[in-house]
């Protein structure tokens, strides 16, 4: 009996390089932007969006990608969470213009992400502050509002008036932040259902 060497778990996820360099390939006048949507470096929080143009001269992009990461989630992020944020909008980015989708739109660095923050939660003896907890949330929160389209500054536009506060997700109590996440991921499933089926 012939056993099967056992399966990468990752072999069918695109790296991002991958996906860049085919995108070049395809479109040599192409280009890629990114910009930091939310930056808070005393918590480690970073939310990027990468824009994806099919010509260097086009006036709107042809695809966007958005991703967060947390400095605490992981050895790399220690000191790269930045980059890796990066990396992970432009790979989104490009997925959804179309590069190597039928293997999976998160590309193979998202894929690994759970990993990498279990690892890092494994490896912490300590409880997460307050502060990282609070951080982590709100991370979760905009990640969710950005699949909508809504970036930090409407989310916090909609946090004041729906909660009668002044300063957005930093004026509501874990048990509030909670409950807008749950929102804003019931949303964002509603949408993808919906594009899904047209």
């Amino acid at each position: 009996m012939s056993r099967t060497p056992p399966r990468d778990r990752f072999e069918d996820y695109v790296p991002v390089a991958e996906r860049l360099e085919k995108f070049y390939e395809r479109f040599p006048e192409g280009r890629v932007i990114t910009h930091i949507i939310e930056h808070n470096m005393e918590t480690g929080f970073v939310l990027m969006r990468a824009e994806v143009y099919r010509n260097a001269d086009d006036a709107q992009p042809a695809a966007t990608g958005h991703a967060f990461e947390l400095r605490s989630e992981g050895y790399v992020q220690k000191t790269s969470y930045v980059e890796v944020c990066e990396t992970s909008s432009v790979g989104r980015a490009l997925a959804l213009l179309g590069f190597e989708v039928k293997r999976g739109i998160a590309s193979r660095e998202e894929i690994e992400k759970p990993m990498r923050m279990a690892a890092g939660r494994s490896a912490q003896t300590t409880e997460p502050s307050h502060e990282e907890q609070a951080a982590r949330l709100d991370a979760e929160i905009l990640q969710s509002a950005a699949a909508l389209g809504y970036d930090a500054a409407k989310v916090r536009k909609w946090v004041n008036q729906k909660f009668k506060v002044t300063d957005g997700l930093d004026s509501l109590s874990p048990e509030l932040k909670r409950e807008v996440l749950k929102k804003f991921r019931e949303n964002a499933a509603q949408a993808q259902a919906k594009a899904a089926r047209e």
